[in-house]
């Protein structure tokens, strides 16, 4: 097992299929949840444009864990002023606001758990002094999202008290339920991709809610309503051995998929196209 000292040394290809639990995890925070599902911009919404959230949500994520400070500068820039637009009315039943910091942080605290599960999911626990080095890089997910440094936590303990913290505030509406419910059967792929939309929700649905379901805590879990039996557990047990083989003779390939994406962002910098 190759030595674990940054982010990027976490990437499997395990992220690409939890993907989703993570976003319920983020989406589960009541301020987080109805803010997506209100949002007016629509240009973010995963359901509407589902290949563009895609790129900017890797491209986030990219920069975050292997860009320069220029490159971070540009994307907490970037973020603050979109989430600028993403505020709940003065009469709404959950008060929200996308720039609020307790809400970031509880975003960036489940993007290092994204990272953490890529691994321990697969290989389990970190070790104490690896754990302590991913916490120390790892706050860069909430630095690039305008967290202030001397609020990441410094410890684990810190870091599992925050969490403890956040799912203690965890609930959901119906709205919020259905729209991640289309996500983690990617029955949203049919809002703009049509046929073909309804062809990988059809073919490829189920088996992405399993390893989705499978991922989740299982207080998350019980929030979506999603069972779990024993037979699931076997199945999601097959996929994991399936991806442990395709990861041990592929190690260093799933970091250079995600610089793809800085690639990207910084030609399009360049080119003054478009990031986001």
């Amino acid at each position: 097992m190759r030595t674990i000292d940054t982010l990027g040394d976490l990437v499997s290809p395990l992220g690409g299929s939890i993907n989703a639990a993570n976003v319920i995890m983020q989406l589960a925070h009541p301020g987080v949840g109805q803010g997506v599902v209100d949002s007016k911009v629509d240009a973010g919404r995963a359901d509407l444009h589902p290949v563009k959230r895609a790129r900017t949500t890797g491209t986030y994520l990219a920069v975050a864990v292997f860009g320069t400070d220029d490159d971070r500068d540009f994307m907490r820039e970037s973020v603050r002023k979109i989430h600028a637009h993403v505020t709940s009315e003065p009469d709404a039943a959950v008060r929200y606001s996308a720039n609020s910091p307790a809400l970031q942080r509880w975003v960036a605290l489940c993007l290092l758990k994204y990272f953490i599960d890529q691994h321990e999911v697969l290989y389990g626990p970190l070790d104490e002094d690896e754990y302590h080095r991913i916490l120390v890089d790892g706050s860069s997910l909430g630095t690039t999202l305008n967290v202030r440094r001397d609020a990441w936590p410094t410890t684990r303990a810190e870091y599992e008290e925050l969490w403890r913290t956040g799912v203690a505030e965890i609930s959901m509406n119906d709205e919020v339920r259905d729209y991640l419910t289309a996500l983690c059967n990617l029955g949203f792929l049919e809002v703009r991709l049509g046929g073909m939309g309804r062809a990988i929700h059809r073919v490829l649905g189920t088996p992405f809610e399993l390893v989705t379901r499978g991922a989740l805590p299982p207080e998350f879990r019980d929030l979506m309503h999603y069972p779990w039996t024993p037979d699931d557990q076997r199945r999601f047990d097959r996929y994991l051995r399936a991806v442990r083989r395709i990861h041990r003779v592929t190690p260093h390939l799933w970091p250079l998929l995600w610089k793809t994406y800085l690639v990207d962002m910084r030609a399009r910098r360049r080119l003054g196209l478009r990031v986001f």
